[in-house]
């Protein structure tokens, strides 16, 4: 007996302890608009460097609404003047710089602030995705040969691709992956020959990116449990970095689509939640606080194995199923019946 009240005493505990969940910010290199090229002339050198640097912002602004908005937005890309860009911006990295006495050229790394970035487009209610999927792992292979050092594998190490809206893991290229990258004809390769990098990496999806020696295109075979996908990216007068860059938004895309949040639209709903402990119970709870499409959340009941809690929600349903999945959350229903628990991997862990 004394046991069983140790434990309704941290479960109360728990219920007294439950905060409104937050929105939280994407990581900073999902708002990192690399490689912008700038070129401007005027009277003096610093003149032309201010204009250059000016001009370079809404080409980075429009990548950066791109990457973050499925296409069916992108004739709704907010106008901003000067003033308002440069609001945006947190930071610029400058390299290959440059000058004489009036011209200014340069390649610039603009990082904005996702906090406003954000506040802008749910202000003009515009759906984007600031959940991350979950991570891909992509074979760079040209030739059919995975080469971790090759210029092609080492574009998709880039921060905004390697942290994107898809993140992107490479192999290690190591005796342990030899069994699979070693044999050859790695592009012919199925799922189920693929599955030991899937398990060693923890990933549901591989692609592998098969490039042209002058990194003007690429092929993408994306391979999950029961599907293979074959994409294609060209580009005229391109680069291994551009190529990888185009490549990762293309895999993006059905990402987009399925996580872009409408924020002008709200909603409530109530769901059954199921555990096996206070454990899990701790743990849906935080996550819960991680799931940024949910405003808030109130615990109606709870037991020992259940709970039943009432979400405040931004988008729909789907979105918000989307969401709960990227933070290990099992979530389904429809009409008014929704289900609530933690996903396999974790739950299995606690057994």
């Amino acid at each position: 007996m004394k046991r069983i009240g140790n434990l309704i005493g941290l479960m109360a505990g728990l219920f007294l302890a439950l905060v409104p969940a937050q929105l939280y910010a994407a990581d900073a290199a999902l708002y990192t608009v690399p490689g912008i090229q700038v070129d401007a002339t005027a009277g003096s050198a610093n003149a032309a460097r201010d204009i250059a640097l000016a001009s370079g912002r809404p080409t980075a602004f429009q990548r950066l609404y791109r990457r973050i908005t499925p296409p069916t937005a992108w004739d709704q890309q907010p106008q901003l003047d000067a003033a308002m860009l440069e609001r945006l911006i947190l930071s610029m990295q400058i390299a290959n710089e440059r000058r004489s006495t009036t011209r200014y050229l340069a390649e610039v790394t603009y990082n904005f602030n996702p906090v406003e970035v954000q506040a802008l487009l749910r202000g003009n209610g515009i759906r984007f995705a600031e959940a991350q999927a979950k991570p891909v792992l992509v074979i760079p292979t040209m030739n059919n040969v995975y080469d971790p050092e090759s210029e092609w594998a080492r574009a998709w190490t880039q921060p905004s691709i390697a942290q994107g809206l898809v993140p992107v893991i490479l192999p290690f290229g190591d005796a342990a992956d030899q069994p699979v990258l070693g044999r050859g004809g790695v592009a012919a390769l199925g799922w189920e020959q693929l599955a030991p990098l899937a398990e060693r990496y923890e990933v549901e999806e591989i692609v592998i990116a098969r490039a042209t020696p002058d990194g003007n295109a690429a092929q993408l075979i994306v391979l999950s449990e029961g599907r293979r996908q074959v994409e294609s990216v060209t580009y005229a007068n391109s680069n291994f970095a551009a190529t990888a860059d185009g490549a990762a938004q293309l895999l993006a895309q059905d990402w987009k689509e399925a996580a872009a949040v409408d924020y002008s639209r709200r909603s409530r709903i109530v769901a059954d939640v199921v555990f096996n402990g206070p454990q899990d119970w701790s743990a849906i709870r935080q996550a819960l606080s991680n799931v940024r499409t949910v405003a808030d959340f109130d615990v109606l009941g709870l037991s020992l194995g259940a709970a039943r809690v009432e979400l405040s929600y931004f988008g729909g349903p789907e979105q918000l199923g989307v969401a709960m999945a990227q933070q290990n959350l099992v979530f389904n229903g429809a009409r008014g019946n929704y289900l609530l628990q933690l996903g396999n991997a974790r739950a299995a862990s606690r057994e």
